[in-house]
């Protein structure tokens, strides 16, 4: 093992607190802790881009029964904005998408995931503009999704 001289310790500690301090000011600038608008959820991660995607569309997706539970697996797809991504409903059915603005929004639901989430859903489309977007000031859009009836099996006949 090489022995360093005090010098060059004093320097090997003075470049490695450097390193030191750069590390943590990039780790925290990498991951900022901000909150979801109206959410009251932490998030971590680059906040959206408010300079171009300038609104925000907050909603639940449930049953259109008696029961009115969430549903989670829902693709959320806003036509001419996200088409290659899908926004999926989280366990609560919620979800949030910012977009830049523009004069309407066709949003499309979608059950993506089969029975895994308690059935089979129809698709549902919905038009807004984005006054009325604007309007509901991130209360969130209540959209209730019909489950498809399951086909009946006749029992074979007997020979």
């Amino acid at each position: 093992m090489i022995k360093l001289s005090e010098k060059n310790r004093k320097i090997l500690r003075t470049v490695y607190k450097g390193l030191g301090v750069t590390a943590v000011s990039l780790v925290f600038g990498a991951c900022p802790f901000y909150e979801e608008p109206g959410s009251g959820w932490a998030a971590y991660g680059m906040p959206p881009d408010y300079v171009r995607e300038e609104l925000c569309i907050r909603g639940l997706v449930r049953t259109k029964d008696d029961a009115r539970k969430p549903i989670r697996g829902i693709a959320v797809v806003i036509d001419g904005v996200n088409n290659n991504y899908p926004y999926i409903t989280n366990d609560f059915g919620d979800f949030y998408i910012w977009m830049p603005k523009q004069e309407s929004y066709k949003v499309i639901f979608t059950d993506i995931d089969g029975d895994k989430n308690g059935g089979r859903f129809k698709q549902y489309e919905i038009t807004f503009t984005a006054e009325e977007i604007i309007a509901l000031d991130n209360e969130p859009i209540l959209i209730d999704l019909e489950k498809i009836p399951e086909p009946e099996i006749e029992p074979e006949p007997e020979e």
